[in-house]
Protein backbone atom coordinates (compact mmCIF):
# COMPACT_ATOMS: atom_id res chain seq x y z
CA UNK A 1 0.00 0.00 0.00
CA UNK A 2 0.96 3.83 -0.03
CA UNK A 3 1.69 6.43 2.71
CA UNK A 4 0.07 9.79 2.13
CA UNK A 5 3.31 11.10 1.25
CA UNK A 6 3.69 8.72 -1.19
CA UNK A 7 0.95 7.93 -2.67
CA UNK A 8 -1.26 11.56 -2.76
CA UNK A 9 1.74 13.08 -4.38
CA UNK A 10 1.67 9.92 -7.18
CA UNK A 11 -2.00 9.21 -7.43
CA UNK A 12 -2.52 13.21 -7.64
CA UNK A 13 -0.16 13.65 -10.14
CA UNK A 14 -2.29 11.43 -12.41
CA UNK A 15 -5.76 13.02 -11.68
CA UNK A 16 -4.56 16.17 -12.34
CA UNK A 17 -3.15 15.26 -15.66
CA UNK A 18 -6.37 13.72 -16.19
CA UNK A 19 -8.16 17.00 -15.40
CA UNK A 20 -6.14 19.03 -17.96
CA UNK A 21 -4.92 16.53 -20.50
CA UNK A 22 -8.41 15.11 -21.34
CA UNK A 23 -10.18 17.98 -21.42
CA UNK A 24 -11.54 17.96 -24.99
CA UNK A 25 -10.95 20.76 -27.54
CA UNK A 26 -14.85 20.63 -28.72
CA UNK A 27 -15.56 23.74 -26.85
CA UNK A 28 -16.58 27.18 -27.31
CA UNK A 29 -13.45 29.98 -27.25
CA UNK A 30 -16.62 32.39 -25.55
CA UNK A 31 -17.98 30.22 -23.09
CA UNK A 32 -16.57 31.00 -19.52
CA UNK A 33 -13.76 29.02 -18.02
CA UNK A 34 -15.46 26.33 -15.45
CA UNK A 35 -13.46 25.69 -12.20
CA UNK A 36 -13.33 21.59 -11.60
CA UNK A 37 -12.23 20.19 -8.39
CA UNK A 38 -9.45 17.98 -8.17
CA UNK A 39 -9.83 15.93 -4.61
CA UNK A 40 -7.48 13.27 -3.21
CA UNK A 41 -7.49 12.00 0.31
CA UNK A 42 -6.99 8.60 2.66
CA UNK A 43 -8.15 8.16 5.93
CA UNK A 44 -6.18 5.68 7.84
CA UNK A 45 -6.28 4.76 11.76
CA UNK A 46 -2.63 4.21 11.52
CA UNK A 47 -1.76 7.62 10.80
CA UNK A 48 -0.88 10.38 13.21
CA UNK A 49 -2.15 13.30 10.88
CA UNK A 50 -4.81 12.99 7.94
CA UNK A 51 -3.74 15.27 4.59
CA UNK A 52 -6.49 15.87 1.84
CA UNK A 53 -5.74 17.52 -1.37
CA UNK A 54 -7.43 19.40 -2.97
CA UNK A 55 -6.86 21.44 -6.48
CA UNK A 56 -8.67 22.77 -9.44
CA UNK A 57 -8.39 22.49 -12.81
CA UNK A 58 -10.61 24.01 -15.71
CA UNK A 59 -11.00 24.98 -19.58
CA UNK A 60 -9.07 28.21 -20.70
CA UNK A 61 -10.03 28.55 -24.14
CA UNK A 62 -6.22 31.33 -24.16
CA UNK A 63 -3.90 28.93 -22.24
CA UNK A 64 -2.45 26.03 -22.33
CA UNK A 65 -2.79 23.16 -19.54
CA UNK A 66 0.57 22.64 -19.49
CA UNK A 67 1.19 26.54 -19.10
CA UNK A 68 -1.20 26.90 -16.16
CA UNK A 69 0.00 23.84 -14.49
CA UNK A 70 2.79 25.97 -13.21
CA UNK A 71 0.72 28.92 -11.65
CA UNK A 72 0.40 28.03 -8.30
CA UNK A 73 -2.35 30.28 -8.42
CA UNK A 74 -4.50 28.51 -11.07
CA UNK A 75 -3.51 25.29 -9.28
CA UNK A 76 -5.42 26.05 -6.01
CA UNK A 77 -8.46 27.50 -4.38
CA UNK A 78 -8.04 30.57 -2.42
CA UNK A 79 -11.10 30.13 -0.76
CA UNK A 80 -12.99 26.77 0.09
CA UNK A 81 -13.51 25.13 3.99
CA UNK A 82 -12.57 21.76 3.73
CA UNK A 83 -14.55 19.61 6.22
CA UNK A 84 -14.86 15.88 7.17
CA UNK A 85 -18.45 15.12 8.78
CA UNK A 86 -19.00 11.64 10.70
CA UNK A 87 -21.58 10.47 9.08
CA UNK A 88 -23.54 8.76 12.09
CA UNK A 89 -23.61 11.76 14.00
CA UNK A 90 -23.44 14.95 12.10
CA UNK A 91 -20.41 15.99 14.17
CA UNK A 92 -18.17 18.20 11.60
CA UNK A 93 -14.51 18.73 11.85
CA UNK A 94 -12.89 21.90 10.04
CA UNK A 95 -9.14 21.21 8.17
CA UNK A 96 -6.67 23.81 8.24
CA UNK A 97 -4.92 24.94 4.99
CA UNK A 98 -1.44 24.39 5.49
CA UNK A 99 2.13 23.92 3.12
CA UNK A 100 2.63 20.52 2.83
CA UNK A 101 6.75 21.60 2.34
CA UNK A 102 6.22 22.42 6.17
CA UNK A 103 5.67 19.02 7.06
CA UNK A 104 8.29 17.23 4.71
CA UNK A 105 5.48 16.23 2.14
CA UNK A 106 7.47 17.84 -0.79
CA UNK A 107 5.83 17.79 -3.94
CA UNK A 108 7.38 15.37 -6.45
CA UNK A 109 8.77 17.27 -9.77
CA UNK A 110 6.76 17.42 -12.73
CA UNK A 111 4.48 20.22 -15.04
CA UNK A 112 2.96 21.14 -11.66
CA UNK A 113 4.38 23.94 -9.95
CA UNK A 114 6.09 22.73 -6.57
CA UNK A 115 5.97 25.42 -4.53
CA UNK A 116 3.80 26.00 -2.45
CA UNK A 117 2.41 22.42 -2.02
CA UNK A 118 -1.35 23.52 -0.06
CA UNK A 119 -3.22 20.44 1.58
CA UNK A 120 -5.58 20.46 4.21
CA UNK A 121 -4.71 18.74 7.51
CA UNK A 122 -6.21 17.35 10.92
CA UNK A 123 -4.87 15.88 13.68
CA UNK A 124 -5.91 12.17 14.09
CA UNK A 125 -6.25 12.95 17.85
CA UNK A 126 -8.92 15.34 16.59
CA UNK A 127 -10.75 13.44 14.01
CA UNK A 128 -10.75 10.14 16.34
CA UNK A 129 -11.83 7.68 13.57
CA UNK A 130 -14.10 4.72 14.52
CA UNK A 131 -13.84 1.54 12.52
CA UNK A 132 -16.37 1.03 9.80
CA UNK A 133 -17.85 4.29 10.56
CA UNK A 134 -18.58 6.75 7.69
CA UNK A 135 -17.01 9.75 7.15
CA UNK A 136 -18.27 12.46 4.22
CA UNK A 137 -16.11 14.97 2.61
CA UNK A 138 -17.66 18.43 2.62
CA UNK A 139 -15.61 21.15 0.36
CA UNK A 140 -17.23 24.39 0.18
CA UNK A 141 -16.92 27.68 -1.72
CA UNK A 142 -16.82 30.97 0.15
CA UNK A 143 -18.63 29.10 2.86
CA UNK A 144 -21.89 28.41 1.24
CA UNK A 145 -21.56 26.58 -2.47
CA UNK A 146 -20.67 22.82 -2.00
CA UNK A 147 -18.03 22.17 -4.79
CA UNK A 148 -17.98 18.56 -4.16
CA UNK A 149 -18.75 15.61 -1.33
CA UNK A 150 -18.00 12.39 -1.27
CA UNK A 151 -18.23 9.63 1.56
CA UNK A 152 -15.73 6.57 2.42
CA UNK A 153 -15.90 3.72 5.22
CA UNK A 154 -13.12 3.65 7.92
CA UNK A 155 -11.39 0.23 6.92
CA UNK A 156 -11.00 -1.70 10.16
CA UNK A 157 -7.96 -2.82 11.89
CA UNK A 158 -6.32 -6.33 10.83
CA UNK A 159 -4.92 -9.01 12.51
CA UNK A 160 -1.91 -11.05 11.83
CA UNK A 161 -2.75 -15.22 12.15
CA UNK A 162 0.40 -16.40 11.04
CA UNK A 163 3.25 -16.15 12.07
CA UNK A 164 1.76 -15.59 15.86
CA UNK A 165 2.21 -12.18 16.40
CA UNK A 166 2.45 -10.55 19.99
CA UNK A 167 4.85 -11.30 23.04
CA UNK A 168 5.41 -15.36 22.29
CA UNK A 169 6.34 -15.00 19.26
CA UNK A 170 8.36 -18.34 17.40
CA UNK A 171 11.20 -18.34 15.24
CA UNK A 172 10.45 -18.38 11.56
CA UNK A 173 11.70 -21.40 9.34
CA UNK A 174 12.02 -20.04 5.52
CA UNK A 175 13.13 -23.40 3.70
CA UNK A 176 13.40 -23.37 0.50
CA UNK A 177 11.18 -25.90 -0.89
CA UNK A 178 8.41 -25.26 1.45
CA UNK A 179 5.63 -22.97 1.35
CA UNK A 180 6.33 -19.10 3.46
CA UNK A 181 2.46 -18.44 4.11
CA UNK A 182 1.44 -15.09 6.20
CA UNK A 183 -2.45 -15.46 7.09
CA UNK A 184 -4.22 -12.87 8.39
CA UNK A 185 -8.16 -11.53 9.07
CA UNK A 186 -9.86 -8.10 7.95
CA UNK A 187 -13.59 -7.59 7.62
CA UNK A 188 -15.75 -6.20 4.82
CA UNK A 189 -14.33 -2.81 5.62
CA UNK A 190 -11.29 -3.81 3.55
CA UNK A 191 -11.21 -4.61 -0.16
CA UNK A 192 -7.50 -5.18 -1.29
CA UNK A 193 -4.31 -5.88 0.74
CA UNK A 194 -0.50 -5.35 0.11
CA UNK A 195 2.38 -7.26 1.54
CA UNK A 196 5.64 -6.45 2.54
CA UNK A 197 8.10 -8.03 4.77
CA UNK A 198 10.88 -5.94 5.84
CA UNK A 199 14.36 -7.54 6.40
CA UNK A 200 16.92 -6.05 8.84
CA UNK A 201 20.17 -6.52 8.97
CA UNK A 202 23.59 -5.16 9.80
CA UNK A 203 26.56 -4.98 8.14
CA UNK A 204 30.09 -4.18 8.43
CA UNK A 205 33.49 -4.56 6.61
CA UNK A 206 36.58 -7.14 7.52
CA UNK A 207 38.89 -4.04 6.62
CA UNK A 208 37.39 -1.45 9.16
CA UNK A 209 36.85 -1.42 13.09
CA UNK A 210 33.99 0.85 12.25
CA UNK A 211 30.29 0.10 14.33
CA UNK A 212 27.90 -2.36 11.84
CA UNK A 213 25.33 0.15 9.92
CA UNK A 214 21.65 -1.21 10.17
CA UNK A 215 20.38 -1.49 6.60
CA UNK A 216 17.03 -3.05 5.71
CA UNK A 217 15.56 -5.00 2.74
CA UNK A 218 12.03 -4.33 1.70
CA UNK A 219 10.35 -7.72 -0.18
CA UNK A 220 7.18 -6.86 -2.15
CA UNK A 221 5.41 -9.54 -1.61
CA UNK A 222 2.02 -9.16 -2.77
CA UNK A 223 0.33 -6.35 -3.94
CA UNK A 224 -3.64 -5.32 -4.95
CA UNK A 225 -4.77 -8.52 -3.59
CA UNK A 226 -8.18 -8.99 -3.50
CA UNK A 227 -9.67 -9.29 -0.49
CA UNK A 228 -12.12 -12.51 0.17
CA UNK A 229 -14.25 -13.94 2.74
CA UNK A 230 -12.29 -15.83 5.77
CA UNK A 231 -8.94 -15.94 6.19
CA UNK A 232 -6.92 -13.90 3.69
CA UNK A 233 -3.12 -15.03 3.08
CA UNK A 234 -0.10 -15.00 0.72
CA UNK A 235 1.91 -18.49 -0.28
CA UNK A 236 5.29 -17.90 -1.75
CA UNK A 237 7.43 -20.50 -2.00
CA UNK A 238 10.05 -19.97 0.40
CA UNK A 239 13.71 -20.10 -2.26
CA UNK A 240 11.83 -16.73 -3.22
CA UNK A 241 13.15 -15.31 -0.11
CA UNK A 242 16.51 -15.80 -0.62
CA UNK A 243 15.98 -14.68 -4.41
CA UNK A 244 15.11 -11.64 -3.65
CA UNK A 245 18.01 -11.19 -0.86
CA UNK A 246 20.55 -12.05 -3.90
CA UNK A 247 18.80 -9.52 -6.00
CA UNK A 248 18.19 -6.63 -2.98
CA UNK A 249 21.68 -7.21 -1.77
CA UNK A 250 25.27 -6.69 -3.05
CA UNK A 251 28.06 -9.39 -2.62
CA UNK A 252 30.98 -8.08 -1.46
CA UNK A 253 33.67 -10.43 -0.14
CA UNK A 254 34.54 -7.58 2.69
CA UNK A 255 31.54 -7.41 4.35
CA UNK A 256 30.16 -9.20 6.65
CA UNK A 257 26.07 -8.87 7.51
CA UNK A 258 23.52 -10.54 10.42
CA UNK A 259 20.19 -10.90 9.76
CA UNK A 260 18.65 -9.40 13.50
CA UNK A 261 14.54 -9.29 12.73
CA UNK A 262 12.03 -9.16 10.47
CA UNK A 263 8.82 -6.72 10.09
CA UNK A 264 5.75 -7.83 8.51
CA UNK A 265 3.65 -5.20 7.05
CA UNK A 266 -0.20 -5.42 5.52
CA UNK A 267 -1.90 -2.32 3.94
CA UNK A 268 -5.74 -2.72 3.23
CA UNK A 269 -7.62 0.03 1.33
CA UNK A 270 -11.28 0.78 0.74
CA UNK A 271 -13.31 0.11 -2.02
CA UNK A 272 -13.21 3.49 -3.57
CA UNK A 273 -9.48 3.11 -3.86
CA UNK A 274 -9.55 -0.33 -5.12
CA UNK A 275 -12.04 0.71 -7.97
CA UNK A 276 -9.99 3.92 -8.71
CA UNK A 277 -7.26 1.61 -9.55
CA UNK A 278 -7.95 -1.06 -10.97
CA UNK A 279 -9.94 1.44 -13.13
CA UNK A 280 -6.92 3.21 -14.12
CA UNK A 281 -5.14 -0.08 -14.90
CA UNK A 282 -8.08 -1.82 -17.02
CA UNK A 283 -6.99 -0.10 -20.36
CA UNK A 284 -3.43 -0.30 -20.42
CA UNK A 285 -1.24 -2.43 -22.31
CA UNK A 286 -0.83 -2.59 -26.79
CA UNK A 287 -4.95 -3.24 -26.99
CA UNK A 288 -5.74 -0.36 -24.78
CA UNK A 289 -8.28 2.18 -25.63
CA UNK A 290 -7.46 5.73 -26.90
CA UNK A 291 -9.29 7.15 -23.87
CA UNK A 292 -8.85 5.44 -20.29
CA UNK A 293 -11.50 5.40 -18.43
CA UNK A 294 -11.76 7.52 -15.43
CA UNK A 295 -13.41 6.80 -12.01
CA UNK A 296 -13.95 8.80 -8.84
CA UNK A 297 -16.31 8.85 -5.92
CA UNK A 298 -16.90 12.31 -6.21
CA UNK A 299 -20.24 14.82 -6.27
CA UNK A 300 -18.19 16.86 -8.82
CA UNK A 301 -15.18 17.09 -10.68
CA UNK A 302 -12.47 13.99 -10.49
CA UNK A 303 -10.61 12.52 -7.46
CA UNK A 304 -10.99 9.53 -5.12
CA UNK A 305 -11.57 10.00 -0.80
CA UNK A 306 -11.22 6.78 0.72
CA UNK A 307 -9.75 4.84 3.40
CA UNK A 308 -6.87 2.88 4.26
CA UNK A 309 -5.21 0.90 7.27
CA UNK A 310 -1.54 -0.81 8.01
CA UNK A 311 -0.64 -3.42 10.60
CA UNK A 312 2.59 -3.53 11.22
CA UNK A 313 4.02 -6.48 13.52
CA UNK A 314 8.05 -5.97 14.27
CA UNK A 315 10.41 -8.13 15.58
CA UNK A 316 10.22 -11.70 14.10
CA UNK A 317 13.30 -13.65 14.17
CA UNK A 318 15.00 -16.69 11.87
CA UNK A 319 15.14 -20.22 13.26
CA UNK A 320 18.63 -21.70 13.09
CA UNK A 321 18.01 -24.18 9.60
CA UNK A 322 16.69 -20.78 8.15
CA UNK A 323 19.85 -19.14 9.17
CA UNK A 324 22.15 -22.24 8.22
CA UNK A 325 20.71 -21.89 4.56
CA UNK A 326 20.79 -18.00 4.33
CA UNK A 327 24.69 -18.41 5.51
CA UNK A 328 25.86 -21.30 3.00
CA UNK A 329 22.53 -21.66 0.25
CA UNK A 330 23.89 -21.22 -3.55
CA UNK A 331 21.77 -17.78 -3.46
CA UNK A 332 23.21 -16.23 -0.94
CA UNK A 333 26.51 -17.51 0.64
CA UNK A 334 28.14 -14.83 -1.36
CA UNK A 335 26.46 -11.91 0.98
CA UNK A 336 28.45 -13.38 3.52
CA UNK A 337 25.24 -13.66 6.17
CA UNK A 338 26.76 -14.79 9.43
Amino acid sequence: MYSIKTTALYLLTLLATVGISSCSNDFSLNAPAKEIPIVYGLLSRADDTHYIRVERAFLEAATSGLELAQQADQLYFEDIDVTIVRVSNQRAYSLERVDGAAAGIERAEGIFATTPNILYKIDAATLQLQEGEQYELVIRKDTETILTTAIATIVSDLRLNRPIPGNNKLPIRILEEDELTIIWAADETASFFDLQMHIHYDEWTTTTSASPQQKTAIWNMSSNQMAIDGPNKVEIEGIEFYRFLASAIPADASVLRLLTSIDIVIDAGGQELFQYINVGQANTGITSAQVLPQYTNLSEGLGVFSSRNQFLEKDFFIDTATKDLLKNGALTRDLNFQ
